[in-house]
């Protein structure tokens, strides 16, 4: 095919194929990172031809939002179980899509037919929901997006236990003041699994406070990956 379509590919959606107006909110297919992922979850295909001049890049603000939507666990669905499927036309009389379709009618006014959207070799149309193709549900976030109570719980009673056995010594069961020393301090800072920059801060204020032993270096948590280097060796370039 040599001669240029009469209307631009990224004219229409690469959804659901429909034409964008020219004032309507129009989004990068590859850019939009999460309606990609929805894309795949909820049609069960990965997005495809966005290297092809032949096919959209663009999507309507219509079926991004309600993609997103519906893969945040929101009761959202697609009109449709299956998407427009794009393939490279072999003419440009009954088979392109861009030369086919006339959006100029959506100007035209209330009363005018709906435009017609054809379903072509080149262009395959969606394929609506029924009771062979429902609309599934969206798969769970990942667990690092995602925290039970129990395990909310868990977290707080093992931040709870560290603290008292922190606290808890024999000088203070004998009513006599303790002030924790470096090693206390370091056991503390493991246990809360703190990073370098929150151990170093919480340091600080302890010692501002007075509640350190003299001997304790705020400093001391910038370089305590050397305490541990000891610990490691490197064979094979594994660690």
């Amino acid at each position: 095919m040599t001669r240029i379509c009469k209307h631009f590919a990224d004219a229409f959606c690469f959804i659901c194929g429909q034409f964008i107006k020219t004032r309507a909110k129009k989004h990068s297919v590859l850019a939009s990172v999460k309606m990609c992922e929805a894309y795949n979850a909820y049609f069960g295909m990965p997005v495809g031809d966005q290297d092809r001049p032949w096919a959209p890049h663009l999507s309507c603000d219509y079926c991004k939002k309600t993609l997103e939507g519906w893969y945040r666990g929101e009761k959202k669905a697609m009109k449709f179980a299956l998407p427009r499927v794009w393939r490279e036309p072999t003419n440009h009389t009954d088979d392109c899509y861009f030369c086919m379709v006339n959006p100029s009618r959506r100007r035209a006014g209330k009363n005018v037919p709906p435009i017609a959207y054809p379903n072509i070799p080149s262009s395959i149309a969606p394929v609506p929901h029924s009771d062979e193709l429902p609309v599934s549900n969206p798969p769970p976030p990942p667990r690092n997006e995602q925290l039970s109570d129990d395990e909310f719980t868990t977290e707080e009673e093992d931040v709870d236990v560290a603290i008292d056995e922190f606290i808890r010594s024999p000088q203070l069961e004998e009513g006599k003041p303790y002030y924790p020393n470096q090693k206390d301090l370091n056991d503390l800072i493991r246990d809360l699994g703190l990073t370098k920059s929150n151990a170093e801060l919480l340091t600080s204020r302890l010692k501002q406070w007075n509640l350190l032993d003299d001997t304790v270096q705020v400093t001391e948590q910038r370089k305590r990956h050397q305490s541990f280097s000891s610990f490691f060796t490197l064979q094979n370039g594994i660690c």
